[in-house]
């Protein structure tokens, strides 16, 4: 098949999108598919690095920079749709990307698989419009179903985000799990994580990671107010916070503000070649995210054996297996503090059971999207006719 995945975000940029649209194309690589990234850049392009991307020129989202609009009319969409003879398109895009690929898909007559990844809700702040919450909500709703309704098959990365979804919108005609496959080449128990402790001069100390995107809605506040609890116990404890995004000078303001300023590493964007070693090198990892509708980052921890001590919200609960690869917290920065501690002296029990659900591995991922596409092919020739 020739597959076309659509995005409104894209390299350099790092976050869930992006790396689950890279191992999707992995898996479908491997079973001899072509396929074809569209993305938002700075000017209609082929990427330079690789010839199966082509950018759409856009700008920037004031407030969020790292991210793209591709506002600017054009029929380039459909043109290289019909040049790369695309037999479906998998939509990873909310924004301007995704009304492309709908306004593509019903003049070309083209299957369109819509890949539900954020709760794009509770990222409201961002908005430019202002409107009062409630308001901006239903409109935000008015427009995913539309884009739900009208997709021949959506796709979930979890079955609690899937039943979320159904609950939102009964009458997609399509739905299904399929999550993006962590490289176990790279995240395993073999990661060996003391160069990264050396680098960081780290020695015996305890070292909690987070990482992911900085944002407000990753609710690092609960884990950044835990910590001074977390030192009465662990006076060498450090925090790594690994990536970068539109909050982090807040929380650098923050943690500055608590006096944590020797306890709490900012890194920025890490190589990808060292991520997996920051894993490695941690006693435990912390999620206090509200956002989440897989937590590939969470799986990537368990894989390399690192438990994970997470917020009892979402789809947090479904990969955490209680006392068994972490624990779970509620919105209390003590409780917070009690559970990490709890899983720091059980660190070597815990680690045993260190993974609760496999996700899909390369080629079983690709085969679960092969069939997906078969389906949507065949739900759009039913729709047209």
């Amino acid at each position: 098949m020739n597959i076309a995945m659509v995005t409104d975000t894209w390299l350099p940029t790092k976050d869930g999108v992006v790396n689950s649209i890279i191992q999707f194309r992995k898996s479908l690589e491997k079973l001899g598919h072509q396929v074809y990234v569209f993305a938002p850049g700075k000017e209609n392009k082929v990427s330079k690095k690789d010839d199966n991307v082509f950018f759409f020129k856009s700008k920037k989202f004031r407030p969020y920079p790292d991210y793209r609009m591709a506002i600017y009319p054009t029929g380039r969409t459909q043109e290289l749709l019909l040049e790369k003879n695309i037999d479906v398109i998998h939509n990873h895009g909310m924004g301007f990307m995704a009304v492309r690929a709908m306004v593509a898909s019903k003049f070309l007559e083209l299957p369109c698989v819509f890949n539900f990844h954020t709760w794009v809700t509770d990222a409201l702040h961002y908005s430019p419009v202002h409107l009062s919450d409630n308001l901006l909500e239903r409109l935000a709703w008015i427009y995913l179903r539309y884009l739900l309704r009208r997709s021949d098959t959506v796709i979930a990365p979890s079955e609690k985000t899937l039943n979320d979804l159904k609950g939102k919108c009964s009458n997609m005609h399509n739905s299904t799990v399929v999550a993006p496959p962590i490289d176990r080449s790279r995240y395993n128990k073999d990661v060996d994580g003391s160069s990264i402790r050396k680098k960081w001069d780290l020695e015996d100390e305890t070292m909690l990671l987070h990482v992911g995107r900085i944002a407000r809605e990753k609710n690092l506040e609960l884990i950044i107010d835990a910590l001074p609890y977390i030192k009465k116990e662990r006076p060498d404890v450090r925090l790594f916070v690994v990536g970068d995004g539109p909050a982090k000078s807040y929380y650098e303001s923050l943690a500055a503000e608590k006096g944590l300023n020797d306890i709490i590493t900012f890194t920025g964007f890490v190589p990808e070649k060292e991520l997996p070693n920051y894993y490695g090198a941690a006693d435990a990892f912390l999620i206090a995210s509200t956002f989440e509708t897989l937590g590939l980052v969470m799986l990537e921890a368990l894989a390399t054996g690192t438990p994970v001590i997470g917020l009892d919200h979402g789809v947090i609960p479904n990969i955490i297996n209680q006392g068994n690869n972490g624990l779970l917290f509620q919105e209390d920065p003590k409780d917070c503090a009690e559970k990490t501690l709890k899983v720091l002296r059980s660190e070597k029990e815990i680690n045993n059971n260190f993974i609760k659900d496999t996700p899909l591995d390369n080629l079983e991922c690709g085969k679960k999207l092969e069939e997906v596409y078969e389906s949507a092919i065949q739900i759009k020739k039913e729709r047209i006719s």
